[in-house]
């Protein structure tokens, strides 16, 4: 599938610049079909490797290759961990994107933590973050250790973002912990149901414990890199698990900061989230053509 800006927006002269790969969902495991938490969504567990091994296949065999491909979280199924299984079922989904003739890109969301604490993910190979772009003459760009994100560069002027939609969160961090503390508190102040991953009664239905929220660290270095590409007329795509507002109990906890979009000048702001989409934020120019691999 390809997503394309409006053909309002298109001339006559536009040509494909690049492309890049997005899958999300994956949520591998060896069993048998099931259902979504809701129960109102077939899973197809094995399945989802041979639809991994067919995206793949695509990629690997279009006359213009993707430059990347970005994978938007829960790679493998939280069923992992019920059976002991999280190291074996990660390891073969990961043999099988060693299979990609393009670098993957990888975010994280609830279901790794539901499988592997931050730490391990932290050094795990779901960490590309050796893959990040370094401004050398801007340090504030430069992400901090305390949350997993990001920024590179697959084509000129054209500028992707990998944020952590699980920077504050119950899940993944020791229940000891002062940042556990603080997370748990701040979803007790939206959530007072006795099941935390229950939106039943909620104003605010997001404030669930498989979501998370952004710290004002990460929301402040945001804000440093969109202010480079600013500067610097670069586009931006921004990667991020979750994001969406439909349906609404699956985005991340909003109003725990400050709005992350300050600054925009002329760039235009893409976001790519799990489940996929291609949401345009805010724009003042547009590329010419912006095409998208799904």
């Amino acid at each position: 599938m390809d997503v394309k800006p409006e053909p309002g927006i298109l001339s006559e002269n536009s040509e494909v610049l690049f492309s890049f790969g997005v899958i999300a969902d994956i949520q591998y495991a060896d069993l048998e079909d099931g259902y979504n938490f809701q129960g109102n969504r077939r899973r197809y567990y094995r399945h989802s490797l041979l639809h991994l091994r067919g995206a793949i296949e695509h990629w690997n065999t279009e006359d213009r290759p993707p430059r990347c491909v970005l994978q938007l979280g829960d790679i493998i199924d939280g069923y992992n961990a019920q059976y002991k299984v999280s190291e074996k079922s990660l390891e073969l989904v990961m043999n099988t994107f060693q299979m990609l003739k393009v670098p993957v890109h990888h975010t994280w969301g609830n279901h790794e933590f539901y499988n592997f604490s931050r730490n391990y993910l932290t050094n795990s190979k779901l960490n590309t973050k050796f893959l990040e772009d370094r401004i050398v003459h801007d340090p504030k760009t430069v992400p901090s250790e305390d949350y997993y994100a990001y920024h590179f560069v697959p084509f000129p002027q054209f500028r992707f973002i990998l944020l952590d939609a699980y920077d504050l969160s119950v899940l993944g961090v020791d229940q000891s912990s002062p940042k556990y503390q603080q997370c748990l508190k701040i979803l007790r102040e939206h959530n007072p149901n006795s099941e935390l991953n229950s939106p039943q009664g909620l104003s605010e239905p997001q404030f669930v414990q498989f979501n998370g929220g952004f710290s004002q660290d990460q929301l402040n270095w945001l804000n440093e890199v969109l202010t480079f590409s600013d500067t610097n007329q670069e586009k931006v795509v921004i990667a991020i698990f979750p994001f969406t507002q439909r349906p609404p109990t699956v985005c991340a906890w909003p109003g725990i900061t400050e709005t992350p979009w300050q600054s925009f000048g002329l760039t235009s702001v893409w976001c790519v989230s799990s489940p996929v989409t291609l949401t345009m934020v805010a724009t003042v120019r547009t590329p010419s053509v912006y095409t998208t691999s799904i």
